[in-house]
């Protein structure tokens, strides 16, 4: 059998088939990993009574709040890619439900911002239990140079992933 320079160059010093192994396996891991979190979120917003994009608009004011960032109902349209009809509904549930607030913002009295309620957080808190404290501390478990290849590969992954959802025409019907 003739040996190709096209083989040689992939062949050198690893076989395709130990690279696409090791390609195979993080990817797995990915998998496993994103269904775990999936089954996490669907026993939170059954325990809360939400809706995956209700609990989903939570955690993100939540986390903006921590950071302190305030969050209109633009940004939120955004972070959820959903119409901003979708997005009006959506804060009306949470605003009756007690679990969001509608506050003129600080910065532009003619500007709303959504502050989620400590109450919300409290019930985020009790319904996850310590699963964000043993996440926290699987990651403290990488050293400097780990944390930064695991943050890069996954920045680069949710790019990927972002590129294929621009590459769907407009006329194609999302699910």
């Amino acid at each position: 059998m003739a040996y190709s320079v096209q083989n040689a160059d992939t062949h050198y010093w690893y076989s395709d088939d130990a690279q696409r192994e090791r390609s195979v396996a993080v990817l797995e891991a990915m998998r496993t990993y994103g269904a775990a979190e999936s089954a996490m979120r669907s026993r939170t917003q059954r325990s809360m009574g939400l809706g995956e994009n209700d609990l989903l608009a939570l955690r993100y004011l939540l986390t903006a709040k921590q950071d302190g960032r305030s969050i209109g109902p633009k940004e939120l349209t955004a972070y959820l890619g959903i119409s901003s009809a979708s997005t009006t509904v959506l804060i009306d549930r949470l605003e009756r439900s007690g679990q969001v607030r509608r506050e003129h913002s600080p910065f532009d009295r003619r500007a709303l911002i959504l502050v989620p309620t400590a109450t919300t957080d409290e019930e985020i808190q009790a319904a996850l239990g310590d699963v964000p404290a043993r996440m926290v501390e699987v990651a403290n478990r990488l050293d400097p140079a780990q944390a930064k290849v695991v943050v890069e590969f996954l920045q680069n992954m949710r790019a990927a992933v972002d590129e294929i959802d621009a590459h769907v025409p407009a006329s194609t019907p999302t699910r």
